[in-house]
This record gives C-alpha cells, structure tokens and sequence, in this order.
C-alpha cells in the first residue's frame, strides 16, 4: 500500500523531507512505502478530507471543525513555544488599533489564531478579505496583512516600509503562557481502519527522518541556505524555534487553542483529540 503523504513545500518543513531524502540516500530508511503529495496548508485541509492524500500535516484548526472523520498522530506536528517567525500581522498601524484585515488564503490556523486574538485579547471587531493582491498593494486598502510561511519570513526580515510586524507565536505565548499548535498530522479514519500497519510505518519513518535532522542540523542549514535567500543566523533561529514533536505539553497549548477559538466563535465545539498509535509511541 503506497500511502499518499502531503508535503508542505514551506521553509518549515524542509528539515523533515531533508532527513526523508538523506536517509534513503544513506540506505537508512525503513522501507516505508509512500507519496510526497505537494500543497500549502489550506490544500492539505482539503485533499485529506476528500481522500486525495492520506496523510499528512493540516492546519490543527481543520482537525477541530472535523475531528469526528480524523485520528492524529501523537508523535508528530508543527509547533513553536513563543515566537515562531514565519507567521506574521504586518500592520501599517499599532495592533489595538487595526480594523481591516487582509488574511492569506493558505492557512487556516492563522486565520482563526488571528480572529481569536483579536477578539479576546483585543477586543477589536475587525473587517476581514481575503488577500488576493500582492501585500503591498492590499496595504494600501487595509490596516494590516496576515502572512505565513516564507511569505512571513520575507515580512519578518524584509520588512515593507512603514510596517511593523507582530508574531501571532509570541503574542499567543505572552497571552495564554502555552505553546501553539499550528499544525498537526493527522488520516482519516475509513484510511486507517483499512491500512493501519502502513500508516504507522510511514509514522515511523517521518520521526526518524526529524531525529537524522536534528542530529544534522548545520548541514540542514548549509543546504537550506542555498534554496533561501534567508541567512545562516536566520536559519539557525527559525530551526531552532519550531518544535515537530506532540507531547504532553504541545498537546495541552493544543487544547488551550480549542477552547479560546470555541469562545471567539471560530469553532461550534471543543474537540476531542483523537490519536492513532499505541500510547507508548511518543515523540522524540
């Protein structure tokens, strides 16, 4: 069974699919039988549910809006405990003062981050578009623009003058004191009745694809480098800040998000989390 994995092709995700390719090179893989399947978050969210692919990294607020249909992984996401550089409020004007908005289409999680921010914290009632411009010219219409990806790191270290930027991570960390779950891999539940033992293979091959990089870390950088325009310091810092683990305390930042987002009105309920794997099977 060749099981169809999505593949974020963010900076973010690079350090797994650099140890995914490292690792077979060296002879090192486990004999996983599977097919990277390319798209930004928000496509993931779709093929997932509609069976295009079968597992893969979705935006963790997805999973809350159809959790009934999903089971996750307990070993594996896309996290940061403060700031995490790459998703980014770039404003014209201070925070509290925002009214309109212009959201990327890519990211689901950002958006209702965003939304849930704003309202609770803030308590800012703000129009919200689509961005379907480049930003610069959505700025000139709107207070703000949200963005994420490489998108955010360009707004983070390429800043558009007359900006100021604001990290959705730090500021969610600052309010609530958890860290945040951007993404989380998860399958659907008609896939895995059917084709457990391949799913947790291709599970398996993910993590020690993340350990290899890890223990790989300045060459994972050096190769970055020359795909990025982003720096060597750069690139030390955005590795550094994301966490692809799912333990405990990713876990309970997780359901903090959930809970925050149901009272915001961006989910109709709480969800449970639902995993696949035996319990004894954590993160590294």
């Amino acid at each position: 069974m060749t099981v169809r994995v999505g593949h974020i092709e963010f900076l973010n995700c690079y350090p797994l699919y650099y140890g995914l390719e490292h690792r077979a090179a060296a002879g090192l893989g486990t004999g996983a039988d599977f097919q990277l399947v390319p798209g930004v978050p928000t496509d993931l969210n779709r093929m997932l549910l509609s069976g295009t692919i079968d597992f893969g990294p979705i935006s963790s607020i997805e999973y809350a809006r159809d959790f009934r249909r999903l089971h996750l992984s307990r070993r594996l996401s896309i996290s940061a405990k403060g700031a995490v550089d790459s998703i980014q409020l770039v404003s014209r004007v201070p925070l509290e003062q925002v009214a309109r908005v212009a959201l990327t289409p890519k990211s689901a999680t950002s958006v209702a981050l965003l939304k849930t921010i704003m309202k609770l914290r803030y308590g800012r009632d703000v129009v919200y578009d689509e961005l379907l411009q480049p930003p610069t010219e959505a700025l000139l219409d709107h207070d703000a623009v949200l963005l994420i990806g490489d998108e955010g790191l360009e707004a983070l270290y390429y800043p558009f003058e007359g900006t100021q930027v604001y990290d959705l991570g730090r500021i969610w960390r600052e309010w609530t004191g958890v860290p945040m779950v951007f993404a989380v891999w998860a399958t659907r539940d008609d896939f895995l009745a059917a084709n457990g033992e391949a799913l947790l293979a291709v599970e398996e091959e993910l993590v020690l694809s993340m350990d290899y990089s890890r223990e790989s870390a300045d060459r994972v950088v050096a190769s970055a480098a020359m795909l990025w325009r982003f720096d060597r310091p750069c690139l030390d810092r955005y590795f550094d800040v994301l966490h692809y683990g799912f333990s405990e305390e990713f876990r309970g930042g997780l359901r903090r998000f959930y809970e925050l987002a149901h009272e915001a009105g961006e989910l109709s309920e709480v969800p449970e989390l639902r995993f696949f794997g035996a319990e004894g099977a954590s993160s590294r």
